[in-house]
């Protein structure tokens, strides 16, 4: 048996009681007494054999407190009753940990999902409830290549034929096609001023404006809707009929003679180069329209698909955080558990141990110390100097016995010696 630690006595040190009832120690304290004395006179009062006799009555005081088990029961009761506290907090902390690893587990689960619906999304996005063609993003792609280059001509187009029409002069030498696009549209407009410049820049953009509002009128259905694109496309085709008209009549009156009728509606609708700017503006508006809506209704299915993408990666982020929180919880639940069992190992050593109590023992080696000095005083024919220094010489021998079995700090009631692992 090994000693592992000394503890704290179970009660305050002025309410420390020896263990046994008042007659028991009553009756040790003449025992005790009387045997130091009768040993003491036996052997003359010997300081060696002093030495000796402690150290059988510790053993056999070490040896009874052993057998007696209902004493050890008592005394390892309140270790006991911590052991069982201690273990059902171990119990409840393993349970809990584990209730939050489950926890984690699922959660991962969850997220490797997830992930996995990002990915499938877009391969079969009716699996997840979306109503879109998982074909659309090479339709959005295909659309958009069409729906530039249709910009870029538009562009063209409404800043030449505009400027043709309202500021531009034009020479004998004007063929249709130089009166519709005009490469020096914008350098002369520019040389003209800030506002020519200004209405042949911006005027395309009335245009694309027109056909976003048709677009955005396409969404919602209804009959007033239905009126209010009709009602778009009859302005772009007036707008695209004045245009027409200005630059015809420009192009007629450089070639009309005298005997020529003044331009009018009626000519300009005889006219094919009339008919062929409207054509050139409106059919290829009327594409550009149709390719632009056709974009963003593809590009309204990926916004879905995207969307979805978007919310199952907060989801997964969310998860995340939520992950790292509980595993916090478990590492500190962890640290709890690691002291509770260091705790547990401590107490069951102790059951598994004895329990000496030490008081017990000091108090009847200091009766028997108290006897066999009695003797020394009172029966012993030598000097009183001798009387003295043999006297001094038994206390000395008794504190070193106490010393040596490290029982001279008198602040704890008992010691306890563990189970050797």
């Amino acid at each position: 048996m090994g000693i592992l630690k000394k503890l704290v006595a179970l009660r305050p040190k002025n309410e420390l009681k020896v263990v046994g009832t008042s007659q028991t120690n009553q009756n040790s304290k003449i025992d005790y007494n009387t045997e130091g004395y009768e040993t003491s006179k036996s052997c003359q009062g010997r300081e060696y054999t002093l030495k000796t006799s402690l150290e059988t009555i510790y053993q056999k005081f070490e040896n009874d407190s052993k057998i007696d088990i209902s004493n050890q029961e008592r005394l390892k009761q309140p270790y006991t009753t911590e052991l069982k506290g201690k273990t059902t907090a171990l119990l409840n902390k393993n349970e809990e940990k584990e209730t939050l690893e489950k926890e984690v587990q699922t959660y991962e689960n969850e997220i490797e999902k997830l992930h996995q619906d990002t990915i499938n999304v877009r391969r079969n996005p009716n699996e997840y409830g979306l109503n879109v063609d998982k074909k659309s993003t090479a339709k959005f792609w295909i659309g958009l290549l069409f729906l530039l280059p249709l910009s870029a001509y538009i562009l063209i187009f409404y800043i030449s034929t505009s400027y043709s029409a309202f500021f531009r002069t034009f020479d004998p030498s004007t063929s249709l096609f130089q009166g519709m696009f005009y490469p020096k549209a914008l350098s002369k407009a520019y040389t003209d001023g800030l506002l020519e410049l200004g209405f042949v820049l911006f005027i395309p953009f009335v245009f694309f404006a027109l056909g976003y509002l048709i677009h955005m009128f396409q969404e919602n259905k209804g009959l007033i809707n239905v009126f209010k694109i009709i009602a778009l496309f009859v302005i772009t085709f007036l707008f695209d009929s004045i245009l027409a008209y200005l630059i015809d009549e420009k192009l007629y009156n450089l070639n009309k003679t005298f005997d020529s009728p003044e331009f009018s509606v009626a000519i300009a609708f005889q006219s094919v180069g009339f008919w062929l700017i409207i054509f050139a503006g409106f059919v290829s508006y009327i594409v550009w329209g149709l390719v632009f809506d056709f974009v963003m209704k593809e590009h309204a299915d990926r916004d879905k698909i995207q969307s979805f993408i978007t919310d199952k990666l907060e989801e997964i982020v969310n998860k995340e955080k939520r992950i790292i929180k509980i595993k916090n919880g478990i590492k500190n639940i962890q640290d709890g558990i690691s002291v509770l069992e260091k705790r547990i190992a401590e107490l069951q050593n102790i059951v598994d141990g004895f329990i000496l109590p030490i008081r017990n023992y000091k108090l009847l080696s200091a009766q028997y110390l108290q006897g066999w000095q009695k003797y020394i005083d009172a029966e012993l024919r030598i000097g009183v100097n001798e009387k003295n220094i043999l006297q001094e010489t038994c206390r000395g021998l008794y504190e070193k016995h106490i010393k040596s079995l490290e029982l001279d700090v008198d602040d704890y009631q008992n010691k306890v010696y563990t189970k050797t692992l």
